[in-house]
């Protein structure tokens, strides 16, 4: 990991406008360039116009950019930012477009990157592909991995889901066992964010408990 990832659990509290404004502060410039994917919420137009209205209040100031239109984006970017929906869908649309690469590489140049809800989750390495809605598989034999964007190597991440005992991430711990691969799994409470650095450093915003498994 290169330049700084910003993870936030979720857009609904407060905290997401406070992790962005600092993250645009960080860049130095008033004018700034922010490319956008909305992968995670890919066929879905309802989801896209509520996501695309949130960016403009985060980042009133910046050119913003969809990488989904034009991956030259990347190119150009100040700062890449990965937006909420499904990340399972998320995880698919970008491997398939080539676009999860992309992204690597662009963090790889020291391009910061920050992700909301479902886009914290794929900048970390794996999630879950879950069988139809319906289908009980408690022996996960139709639940697999599938890879994310992965720009924090071996971290699985989820957000928001404390009342459930963060259970999706336990079900993504087991698979990732079963596939003989080791991992850190965290997840990032109702209203918290992580902030990581290049040079490894961490830190914790806001409130909230984290959980390592």
């Amino acid at each position: 990991m290169s330049g700084t990832v910003y993870l936030v659990a979720t857009g609904q509290d407060g905290l997401l406008p406070r992790v962005a404004e600092r993250a645009y502060r960080s860049l130095g410039k008033s004018r700034a360039r922010v490319a956008v994917t909305y992968a995670p919420v890919a066929g879905n137009p309802a989801g896209l116009a509520f996501m695309r209205d949130r960016m403009g209040g985060l980042f009133p100031d910046a050119i913003l950019e969809t990488i989904d239109d034009d991956p030259t984006a990347l190119e150009r970017a100040d700062l890449i930012f990965v937006s909420g929906g499904d990340p399972t869908l998320g995880a698919i649309v970008l491997d398939k477009a080539g676009t999860a690469t992309a992204l690597r590489d662009a963090q790889a140049r020291g391009t910061p990157m920050m992700g909301v809800s479902a886009g914290a989750i794929l900048l970390g390495q794996w999630w879950v592909k879950w069988p139809e809605e319906g289908d009980h598989d408690e022996d996960l034999q139709r639940t697999s991995l599938v890879p994310c964007i992965g720009v924090i190597a071996a971290h699985v991440f989820d957000t928001h889901n404390e009342e459930d005992d963060w259970d999706e991430l336990r079900v993504a711990a087991r698979l990732v066992e079963r596939r003989g691969e080791r991992a850190v799994f965290l997840g990032i409470p109702t209203g918290g964010a992580l902030i990581l650095e290049g040079d490894g450093s961490g830190e914790v915003v806001g409130a909230g408990s984290y959980t390592h498994l």
